[in-house]
């Protein structure tokens, strides 16, 4: 009985490590998913960490707080089923949850090709502009463009398209290999 309900434990901490990973509310809601197999009145909150056990007379350790079931349980046989009931929909919820690096990964390429094309037209914007002020003869926006906005934007555009552009060359390689 202990080595099952060692196990049990082990499992759950799994389980609210995944959970807890992808965001707190895929977290809530597994520990929502134990409370009610289980019948307990669980303080389910936004805490940073939570720990959930089961002992070995059948009551329940949250964030060092003992919980009992609502209906009694009979012996570990019950717990078991409880628990594989639990373990059915908290595989569903990981499941549907589950963050795909790779699909996300490709939209943020794509999402960086677009920031990089964007960047490009403002610098772009910004040297039309003064050139254009020049040419009218304003030659006070051309002054407060050269000291005003050009040394405040551009240190920051310039450094962000360099970064950008890095990761936008690196990823064509790597199509370029497929």
């Amino acid at each position: 009985m202990k080595e099952k309900l060692d196990k049990i434990n082990k499992e759950l901490k799994i389980y609210i490590n995944e959970s807890s990973f992808i965001s707190m509310k895929c977290r809530n809601k597994l520990l929502e998913y134990f409370a009610e197999e289980f019948q307990l009145d669980l303080d389910i909150d936004n805490y940073k960490n939570v720990d959930l056990s089961i002992t070995e007379d059948f009551k329940f350790i949250y964030r060092e707080d003992t919980y009992s079931s609502k209906e009694s349980i009979e012996g570990i046989n019950e717990v078991l089923e409880r628990y594989q009931r639990f373990k059915e929909k908290a595989d569903k919820l990981l499941e549907k949850t589950e963050i795909d690096f790779k699909k996300k990964g490709k939209w943020n390429e794509i999402s960086n090709l677009f920031m990089i094309c964007l960047i490009f037209l403002i610098g772009l914007f910004i040297i039309l502009l003064g050139i254009r002020a020049l040419l009218v003869g304003s030659y006070f926006d051309a002054l407060w463009l050269l000291v005003i906005i050009i040394p405040n934007i551009i240190p920051g555009l310039r450094e962000s398209f360099r970064n950008r552009l890095i990761q936008a060359k690196n990823y064509l390689k790597k199509n370029k290999k497929k």
